[in-house]
């Protein structure tokens, strides 16, 4: 595993147990807390600032045999999210940081040979104006994402998106007025999603939540949508957050409690069949 504390990039061997320092941000510089490890775990994608500025971004790719650090691009802006595809970890994946109101080009991802400098995925702009997205999901079975256009968004039509770095268009597979995080099973064939309030809630985005959330299973082929659960929603780190198990059997998110701040992992089960 890897990860990074007090501007140190650290991994450990889960067999050995013996951590290591691979990297140290350099003189004037802040590592992101955010990185990710290759399957094989041998190269680490980190991301390093200025101190006290939001850009320019370095991304670098580290050897865990070695230490060495490769520059693999830069950016003038805040990029943030640094993730090798689960599907071809030939392509990075990374992000635009921002108000998600203000930010018209927040998916991002980078090849070496196809996109050098990164390309932007999502072209966010429609008819009625921009639609606010955020929390992407890399896919397994296919080179993509999963991405939600949130309810405060002005321009529609909201709810989860399919996108994909080639010359696929994006598509909409489920419309919903307050889609929140996403994850998508490993298979392909199921989404699932959590809202910023109750699905049948009268609103979109933030309006009437009263400080709930609901953990929704989506069919990626019909957008057909099936509540799972019902849960809190709460301040970061308490956002619950779902995420398949990797057989896609279950799904997990975070169940907080407002009134004591405490948050515990929760299980609920994905109707069968499964496959």
């Amino acid at each position: 595993m890897a990860w990074v504390w007090n501007d140190a990039l650290h991994v450990l061997d889960l067999d050995s147990g013996a951590p290591e320092r691979l990297y140290t941000a350099a003189r004037g510089h802040t590592l992101q807390n955010l990185c990710s490890l290759t399957a094989a775990g041998d190269r680490v994608v980190v991301t390093e600032q200025p101190v006290g500025r939001e850009h320019p971004v370095t991304c670098l790719e580290i050897s865990v045999a070695t230490g060495r650090a490769d520059e693999l691009f830069g950016t003038d802006w805040f990029a943030n999210h640094p993730a090798h595809s689960p599907h071809d970890e030939s392509w990075l994946t990374f992000a635009h940081e921002g108000p998600a109101r203000e930010v018209p080009d927040r998916i991002w991802a980078r090849h070496p040979a196809r996109a050098p400098q990164g390309r932007r995925v999502l072209d966010q702009s429609t008819d009625g104006g921009t639609l606010a997205v955020g929390h992407e999901r890399w896919m397994f079975h296919d080179q993509g994402a999963v991405v939600c256009a949130y309810g405060e968004s002005e321009a529609g039509p909201r709810g989860l998106y399919a996108v994909h770095p080639d010359d696929r268009a994006a598509r909409l597979v489920s419309e919903g007025e307050r889609d929140w995080h996403c994850d998508i099973s490993r298979d392909g064939r199921w989404a699932v999603v959590d809202t910023t309030g109750p699905l049948d809630a009268p609103g979109r985005g933030w309006q009437n939540a009263g400080q709930v959330s609901d953990i929704v299973l989506v069919d990626m082929a019909t957008g057909a949508r099936t509540p799972l659960a019902r849960t809190a929603a709460d301040r970061h780190p308490r956002y619950p957050h779902p995420v398949f198990t990797p057989d896609g059997s279950a799904v997990l998110y975070n169940h907080g409690d407002p009134s004591t701040g405490e948050v515990a992992v929760a299980r609920v089960p994905v109707p069968q069949p499964v496959s």
